[in-house]
């Protein structure tokens, strides 16, 4: 029943926009498998785990995660995702950190977590532990493997480090009753059920959908036209002040900015004339995207300039505006580290003019220049206008031979291999345009 509820559970949240990695479940162990394992561990394996290879798997893997997007109740410390399994062939000893071999072989570690904690079985009752290799702290999780693996999956196969599955514990191990457990598998069970016809029926139900899924595709977009743009306006709103946490905030203002950033412009104004509880960081990402481009760089710039000007500052509250004003903003600023400025330019949309500019200036937009332009590179963005090649390679070539720094000299050979490429899609984008 176990492999018949993790692959109904696999495809449930495959088909909600959940990321799923394909589920491993390997054949049962036959009586020589366990021998030869037996063999090697110098002990008889745990009973109910020895029990749980020959009937249901050797070896299973299950890896899933919820759309970025997914508003998780407040209850919850650490938004669930899924790491589960175990393994057969690399089932062996814990190594503790330590110079305790009797403590070791206490216990069989029969999976591992992503963060490098372990999962234990103790060979003197085959009770279930998980250990924190940071804190060196044993968390209690079942009374027997089979125990074990029903409440995980009854949890949704959620993630086995501590961040994760001490939410769901009491001083009895993993408990499905407790309310922070029941919290989630009522919310797991309206995501698994979600349907975006059904939420079409009200606003509120609506909102709930995208609560769990975000508003990236154009049909939930489409959704809310039914709706009066004021009172989408209004409800979105008020989602945003009454998040308590940075990310419910950053995921309501999402939905806000792809469904009625124009209603929201003269609130977004008002942000900058009284104090308000909305922090900074999101009122200058509310700011970059619903008000008119030159519009909101001058309110963000009148701000930062009541300060010293640094990269990263500038960085982080900049580049959600992708505006090119900035570059000829930036430039008297950039000095050497010049760690984030780089960022900068290449999020400001500079043309391969502009690029190749800075590639000719001082030192420091030399090398501002050449790191942003292999960021962009290797993030498939490309200039607002065409690379003329007949001017790019020379210039690059020289830099490449008369650098003195080797870390230099490597970034301007990988540009130069990549030329050609940035050139073509250039072009496509301007015929495209």
């Amino acid at each position: 029943m176990w492999i018949e509820r993790w692959n109904f559970l696999m495809k449930q949240l495959k088909q909600q926009g959940a990321f799923v990695h394909p589920i491993e479940v390997q054949p049962v162990a036959s009586e020589q498998d366990l021998r030869k394992v037996e063999s090697r561990l110098g002990i008889q394996l745990p009973k109910k785990f020895r029990q749980a290879m020959q009937t249901s798997s050797q070896q299973v893997s299950i890896y899933w995660s919820l759309p970025d997007e997914a508003i998780l109740p407040n209850e919850l410390i650490d938004t669930p995702s899924g790491e589960f399994g175990w393994s057969l062939k690399d089932l062996d000893f814990p190594y503790f950190g330590g110079d305790d071999k009797n403590l070791e072989q206490q216990y069989v570690q029969f999976f591992t977590a992503g963060n490098g904690d372990a999962l234990l079985i103790k060979l003197e009752d085959e009770s279930i532990w998980y250990w924190s290799h940071e804190e060196d702290e044993f968390d209690f999780l079942a009374d027997s493997f089979h125990t074990y693996v029903d409440s995980m999956t009854a949890l949704g196969c959620i993630g086995v480090d501590c961040g994760q599955h001490r939410q769901f514990c009491s001083e009895n191990g993993l408990d499905i009753h407790l309310t922070s457990s029941q919290i989630w598998l009522t919310w797991l069970k309206q995501f698994l059920s979600s349907n975006l016809q059904l939420a079409k029926a009200s606003l509120e139900s609506l909102l709930h959908y995208v609560s769990m899924h975000g508003v990236k595709e154009a049909q939930v977009q489409e959704a809310f036209l039914h709706f009066d743009k004021e009172k989408v306006y209004q409800a979105l709103q008020h989602k945003i002040m009454r998040a308590l946490s940075p990310s419910d905030q950053k995921a309501w203002s999402e939905v806000l900015i792809k469904v009625c950033s124009k209603e929201a412009e003269n609130w977004v104004r008002e942000l900058w004339q009284e104090k308000s509880d909305i922090p900074n960081w999101l009122r200058d990402y509310l700011t970059a995207h619903c008000l008119p481009a030159d519009e909101g760089l001058a309110f963000i710039l009148s701000d930062m300039e009541k300060d010293k000007i640094n990269a990263y500052t500038a960085l982080h509250r900049l580049h959600h505006l992708h505006n090119p004003t900035i570059i000829e903003w930036m430039r008297p600023y950039v000095a050497f580290p010049i760690d984030g400025w780089d960022m900068l330019l290449a999020e400001s949309q500079p043309s391969a003019d502009i690029l190749l500019e800075w590639l000719s200036g001082s030192e420091a937009e030399r090398i501002t220049s050449i790191r942003a332009i292999w960021h962009m590179m290797q993030q498939g963005k490309i200039p607002t206008t065409i690379v003329d090649e007949g001017k790019w390679r020379p210039l690059l070539t020289y830099w490449h031979e008369h650098e003195v720094l080797r870390k230099n000299r490597q970034l301007f050979s990988q540009v130069l291999n990549h030329l050609d490429n940035w050139k073509l899609a250039s072009f496509m984008q301007q015929r495209r345009e």
